[in-house]
């Protein structure tokens, strides 16, 4: 009798199959390439934390968006990946190799590129932005990044998942420790002014 984990991932080997029988195109395939580019290294997110920072009424959040980037890259490539050392899908079924990137030679769960897309949109959500649609967008980047990496075949549907999971949690903490920390030195620093004046 197969274990829990073989049906887990027997189960996630039919839906990349079935993903890239249904949806395969050379359109999708440049698309899904050039959107997985994006989240290599968390790079559209630091893009947009550094813009954020630059903007000193949101300079806060974009720090919050560096550290639960940070916090999802130690807690996931650093630590859960090496704990479960779970063989990419390509490996498990060579069919499933694409050749529209590099395919990566670190381990497969949690997803990476979803966990730090999603760390940074959940900092993005929480924020006090104006614009109505800036935290669709980033929910719907979050999720093309994450989506992109099941049709590229370089992730498992439960990597994802467990990225998309990890990410959640890291950008409440980054935000709520950042918080605290703001708020501290506020009021540090009105502290000193009044100690100043006095």
């Amino acid at each position: 009798m197969p274990s829990m984990f073989e049906t887990i991932t027997h189960t996630d080997l039919d839906i990349l199959h079935a993903i890239k029988s249904s949806l395969a195109s050379p359109a999708m395939d440049s698309v899904m390439a050039f959107i997985t580019t994006l989240g290599d290294m968390g790079f559209i997110w630091f893009v947009v934390a550094l813009t954020a920072i630059m903007l000193k009424k949101h300079r806060t959040y974009g720090i919050a968006i560096i550290v639960a980037i940070a916090l999802a890259y130690v807690i996931g490539d650093l630590g859960l990946k090496h704990l479960f050392e779970r063989p990419r899908p390509f490996l498990a079924d060579p069919t499933l190799a694409t050749n529209l990137i590099e395919l990566p030679s670190s381990f497969s769960f949690p997803s990476g590129h979803t966990s730090s897309s999603f760390a940074a949109a959940t900092v993005l959500c929480l924020t006090p932005f104006a614009h109505r649609w800036f935290k669709p967008a980033a929910v719907a980047g979050a999720v093309a990044i994450a989506f992109s990496r099941l049709y590229l075949c370089v992730h498992y549907p439960s990597d994802v998942c467990a990225g998309a999971i990890l990410g959640i949690v890291c950008g409440i903490l980054a935000v709520r420790v950042v918080g605290i920390l703001a708020a501290r030195h506020a009021d540090a620093k009105r502290e000193k002014t009044l100690h100043k004046r006095g």
